[in-house]
């Protein structure tokens, strides 16, 4: 492997801290380099893998840079302060830019939320197009990642809209990359989920879904004779999803989740499902050929996640990937059609992250940029793997993060439960848990019940146990640990964002004498004012608010187990100093959760500080904000959890 040099003048917008680099261990990075967002991100490949595109990070802007792969810079756009989603090439001289916007649509009752646009932007006309304002009679953002076609040498980006006129539904936009162009070649209802485009352009199969009544069905597309629905079944909690086309085109691929995983099955035109992988893993996610809609692998997560090949092409040039990198962790990012260059994220100990562009033809894998550059290799914590049995005998798997030069015990713990809950940690660099080492904290990571992607009984445990075991696991691994010798528990806090908020603000209300202190960032803290939100904004018979439920464990929002579990409404039970950090622009879970926590401390005479990030949604999107959250984060545990 080689350094290449490629990104002078990317080098040049994200040098803040490169000296840093040079650091010895005994001094840890600013903060500021854990909380920068990646230097580099969104790294993708043109057609004929000549090119490449990646989004550098210059302050608190975003910009897009466009590159040969023999170093020639052949643009620089600078973006804003927008939260860049994709980055896709249309042949060799265009590229699609998917951002976000937030925004309300009152005229069909849709409240404030985040929405898609996009853009393309041509290299040799150096032209910018707003291809999501150019649909006639429809409203000017996305409802879908773009999917780019080439029809007879010109480039169009397929996507859904919503109609502005009439009754409300989905339409299926065709824009020209080259001019704008567009037109809307296919409508569905607007409980349509979405259509799946051939590698000629054509719509060949479409889903819909009812959340009200759970009701889903899938459509191939027969001719002129329109599109029979071949699929259907009742989806009361989790909505399948229509992923891809099998390797021959004749089938669609889609995702069923349940009690036992998902499962990915394929349906013809005769309506009779099959399996679409084989039965040896539990499967969390496909690959898909972009310019196909076809199946070319499979993913799985054991302590990290895991990509399978099931095009034999593609499965040779990944295990040459792989044997390149080995004993590290790689995540592909973009690849050419003949799949002779490959661009891979690569991570592992004593690596925070590079970005490579594999050429098998050459044999050489080439450094694009460093995602972290400012954090140097021996600044890196270790983040091993960690098991414990909770009070009943559960396992539940986990991961703690060492803080460098410490010895393995009687650390000070901060646990960093995540979010979701239906999601899950992996071994990885996580920025938050990094930082929180370089200040001399142990940090764990806990897969508590109700977590997604580990096992479908660990899942299936949480239902019904928010508040409950899905907490008591966080403390039960507190005290494996300090059984273990590895951390003091008379120095323990608990931080985490979203869900992992809640469970902070639970950890000092809920429970008692486990936590010194508690840091909620966009925490859920008022489950029965959330739930009224969340039905006013989806309806109360909403797929999101049947998810909430079965977690919860409630029949409907007056049970009152929800204010048994909601730390607002147990204020007066709180032990320890608690720290509120929120988005004021925050529109998954409102900004009103984090006041009416505070304000019920304050009325109960607790310590309690709240935070406002302005301007900042609830995934800490933002550089500016993001390392306010940090900073705060920091401060607060230093003072009233010091590591020494």
């Amino acid at each position: 492997m080689r350094r290449g040099f490629w990104i002078a003048v990317a080098a040049m917008m994200i040098a803040v801290g490169l000296s840093a680099a040079a650091r010895a261990a005994a001094e840890p990075p600013p903060l500021s380099a854990y909380g920068a967002l990646p230097a580099i991100s969104e790294v993708t490949l043109s057609a004929d893998g000549s090119r490449f595109a990646f989004v550098g990070v210059a302050g608190d802007n975003r910009k897009l840079v466009l590159q040969t792969v023999d170093g020639q810079l052949l643009a620089m756009m600078d973006l804003g302060k927008v939260d860049i989603q994709d980055l896709i090439w249309a042949g060799n001289d265009d590229i699609v830019i998917v951002t976000t916007q937030t925004r309300s649509l009152p005229e069909i009752g849709w409240p404030k939320s985040t929405f898609w646009t996009a853009q393309s932007f041509s290299i040799s006309r150096k032209r910018t197009i707003n291809l999501s304002g150019r649909v006639p009679n429809a409203y000017g953002m996305i409802f879908s990642r773009p999917k780019v076609r080439m029809i007879n040498g010109e480039p169009f980006a397929f996507f859904r809209v919503v109609s502005s006129e009439g009754t409300p539904r989905f339409l299926l936009a065709r824009v020209s990359i080259a001019d704008g162009a567009a037109t809307t070649p296919e409508f569905s209802t607007l409980d349509g989920e979405g259509w799946l485009i051939a590698a000629d352009g054509n719509a060949v199969a479409r889903s819909r879904y009812d959340s009200a009544r759970g009701g889903w069905g899938a459509a191939l597309r027969r001719g002129r004779s329109g599109w029979p629905e071949v699929f259907q079944m009742t989806a009361a909690l989790d909505s399948p999803s229509l992923m891809a086309l099998s390797a021959d085109g004749q089938k669609m691929i889609i995702a069923v989740p349940g009690e036992k995983g998902t499962q990915f099955i394929a349906v013809g035109a005769d309506g009779a499902p099959g399996p679409a992988l084989p039965d040896d893993q539990l499967w969390d996610g496909l690959l898909v050929d972009p310019s196909t809609s076809r199946l070319i692998g499979a993913t799985w997560t054991d302590d990290e996640p895991r990509t399978v090949m099931l095009d034999p092409v593609a499965k040779a040039a990944w295990d040459k990937v792989l044997r390149t990198f080995r004993g590290q962790r790689v995540s592909l990012r973009s690849w050419t059609a003949d799949w002779q260059k490959i661009a891979v994220f690569v991570e592992g100990p004593q690596n925070p992250g590079i970005h490579y562009l594999v050429d098998l033809v050459s044999r050489k894998a080439d450094i694009i940029g460093d995602a972290y550059p400012a954090v140097p290799p021996e600044a890196v914590a270790e983040t091993r793997a960690w098991r414990f049995r909770a009070a009943d005998g559960m396992e539940i798997p986990g991961y703690l993060t060492l803080p460098p030069g410490r010895e393995a015990r009687g650390l000070p713990l901060v646990v960093l439960p995540h979010g979701g809950p239906a999601a899950r940690d992996v071994i990885g660099f996580d920025w938050w848990a990094q930082a929180l080492a370089s200040r001399g904290y142990a940090v764990f990571q806990p897969n508590f019940r109700g977590s997604a992607g580990v096992t479908p009984e660990l899942q299936v445990a949480g239902y019904g146990e928010w508040g409950r075991k899905m907490q008591t696991d966080l403390s039960d691994g507190v005290r494996a640990l300090a059984a273990e010798g590895l951390i003091d528990p008379r120095r323990v806090c608990i931080a985490g964002a979203s869900y992992g908020g809640y469970a902070a603000a639970a950890g000092v209300t809920l429970e008692r004498g486990v936590y010194r202190c508690a840091v909620a960032v966009a925490p859920v803290t008022d489950l029965p004012k959330f739930l009224d939100w969340r039905a006013d904004r989806s309806g109360e018979k909403s797929e999101a608010v049947r998810y909430w439920s079965r977690f919860w464990g409630a029949s409907n929002g007056s049970d009152p187990v929800l204010v048994q579990i909601s730390p607002a409404r147990q204020a007066a039970s709180a032990n320890a100093p608690v720290l509120l950090i929120h988005g004021k622009d925050d529109v998954t879970v409102p900004y009103e959760q984090s006041v009416l926590m505070a304000d019920a401390l304050r009325k109960a005479g607790k310590p309690v500080e709240l935070v406002t990030l302005t301007g900042e949604d609830h995934y800490l999107t933002r550089p500016a904000t993001r390392q306010q959250m940090l900073e705060s984060l920091v401060a607060f545990l230093l003072k009233h959890n010091p590591p020494d």
